[in-house]
């Protein structure tokens, strides 16, 4: 009896451990990927970031007294970069994003980093995550007509804990906020917890 012969075997994924994410702690797992914001910085936007804080400083409005301290002309709020790094959710050309009526749908989307193609981060399986911080360091004014664009997901801590939650690791990244001169504006800290559900341990 002719024994029959088995095709080549499917490697099975590697198994990581939280010793693992943290030797990778210097490594960058943006794929080298650069997100361009979907507009540029614009007067009008500008004026509705401020409008609802009635934040009346002329340097957001006024030409002439932004050259008076400075400037090139108006800038916008520090704070509003977040506003003209965002690349939109849909572009004209683009698939459908909203294909069926069912209210968590969004939600169940792959993650970008994910559809990017970026690098996975080595490790263990985890079942759930959340942000904890966002932190911003403003190095340089940003002006009307300026595009911005953000790279860079470079790991910079890893600190596992067990919490009532469950255990995993609060992870932070650092990246950068760049314009179309390629002048770096700003540099981001983005901090989250990644865990598995209930557990108490590793």
């Amino acid at each position: 009896m002719t024994q029959g012969t088995r095709g080549p075997q499917k490697a099975q994924p590697k198994e990581y451990t939280w010793d693992d994410l943290k030797a990778a702690i210097g490594q960058d797992f943006s794929g080298g990927i650069v997100r361009t914001g979907a507009d540029l910085v614009e007067r009008s936007t500008i004026r509705r970031f401020c409008e609802p804080y009635e934040m009346d400083c002329p340097l957001f409005y006024d030409d002439e007294v932004a050259r008076q301290h400075g400037y090139q002309g108006i800038i916008a709020p520090s704070t509003s970069v977040g506003t003209f790094t965002g690349q939109g959710i849909w572009k004209p050309g683009g698939s459908e994003i909203w294909p069926t009526a069912e209210a968590d749908h969004w939600l169940n989307r792959p993650g970008t980093v994910q559809e990017t193609g970026a690098p996975p981060l080595p490790k263990p399986k985890t079942t759930d995550t959340f942000v904890t911080d966002i932190e911003m360091e403003y190095l340089q004014p940003v002006y009307v007509g300026d595009r911005l664009s953000t790279r860079g997901r470079k790991l910079v801590s890893v600190t596992t804990r067990g919490t009532r939650v469950g255990y995993g690791a609060f992870v932070v990244f650092e990246g950068e906020v760049f314009n179309q001169r390629g002048e770096v504006v700003a540099k981001s800290r983005n901090g989250s917890f990644i865990y598995n559900a209930g557990a108490t341990g590793p």
